[in-house]
């Protein structure tokens, strides 16, 4: 499967891999030093470091996490990711229900 598309959220390349009504899947790729701003939505989040280290921050709590690590978000919480490391970052992401902003943001 070559996934659904790709779109910026600044310097972060989110590929669509799967999506229905009910889940989306991506790939988050960061190159070193890239930031998926601070930001919220209605979807809850589930995110598996797949390479790279990163800071995680989600409402008030920040956390460093690595390849193998999983961190969940909360719908309605504030949150972002920051690649650390000294090599580009990739992040497996699931949001439940499906994005249908990002969706609706690849077909146009």
């Amino acid at each position: 499967m070559t996934g659904l598309g790709s779109i910026k959220f600044g310097d972060v390349t989110i590929k669509i891999l799967s999506n229905s009504d009910s889940l989306t899947v991506a790939e988050l790729h960061f190159p070193v030093g890239a930031v998926a701003a601070l930001h919220q939505h209605v979807n809850e989040e589930n995110n598996y470091v797949v390479k790279g280290v990163f800071e995680a921050t989600e409402g008030a709590s920040k956390a460093i996490i690595n390849p193998g690590d999983v961190i969940y978000v909360a719908p309605n919480v504030q949150h972002n990711l920051k690649c650390i490391g000294n090599e580009d970052g990739i992040i497996l992401t699931s949001w439940t229900p499906s994005r249908k902003d990002l969706i609706e943001k690849i077909s146009h």
